[in-house]
């Protein structure tokens, strides 16, 4: 029996909720896509419906889930994109934990008032922080063969988070993180375009255009 899902995340593509839409629906499991307005939201968490304080978080039948990664491992599992064999799957576990450190990274930078502190800090990650946490994940790519993926023969979770949380980094939104983060790692380009033309997402992409 199907089970009742709604996932709530905002009307934004980031890697701790859309890589499960994304999942959900390749896998052809109906949930409502909900994404509540800020002020929507500041309810949600005021009123003390939220386990954490924050987004995004998945009903299922009933029962809410929190915390993006365990939401993406469920996700990823009732969709066929999580792998069975138990190396593999710690090994997308490890792509998932990983995502999360990455992006903790910024936290200081984020927290920052001072817009010299904020600048100092930007130059930092772009230049060190994160070229040194890009070429562990290239280094990963790479042990995995020439299948262009970061587990097994074909797109898992591990794949569609690592594409969104990389898209996220150069895509500009950022202030101080340059667009052509990615150049000097050959591998995490192509992947960054193989995922992304990948079918399942390329269908999600049109879908989302005529939602």
């Amino acid at each position: 029996m199907t089970p009742n899902l709604r996932l709530i995340y905002f009307d934004f593509p980031f890697w701790r909720a859309e890589p499960s839409r994304i999942a959900l629906f390749m896998g052809n499991i109906p949930y409502e896509d909900h994404r509540p307005s800020r002020e929507e939201f500041l309810r949600m968490k005021n009123s003390g419906e939220l386990p954490y304080g924050q987004l995004p978080v998945l009903d299922v039948d009933g029962v809410r889930i929190a915390q993006s990664v365990a939401i993406a491992r469920y996700c990823g599992k009732v969709s066929g994109l999580y792998p069975a064999q138990e190396v593999a799957t710690a090994r997308c576990d490890e792509l998932l934990d990983t995502a999360s450190q990455i992006t903790q990274e910024l936290g200081p930078s984020m927290r920052s008032k001072d817009p010299v502190e904020k600048a100092r800090l930007r130059q930092n990650l772009a230049t060190k922080i994160f070229p040194r946490w890009l070429g562990m994940l290239e280094q990963r790519l790479q042990a995995n063969g020439e299948s262009g993926f970061f587990v097994g023969d074909s797109i898992t979770m591990a794949d569609l988070i690592i594409w969104r949380l990389l898209g996220w980094l150069i895509s500009g939104i950022l202030d101080g993180i340059p667009t052509d983060l990615l150049e000097p790692f050959p591998g995490l380009l192509q992947h960054q375009e193989r995922i992304g033309n990948h079918p399942g997402v390329l269908a999600w992409k049109r879908h989302r255009q005529d939602a």
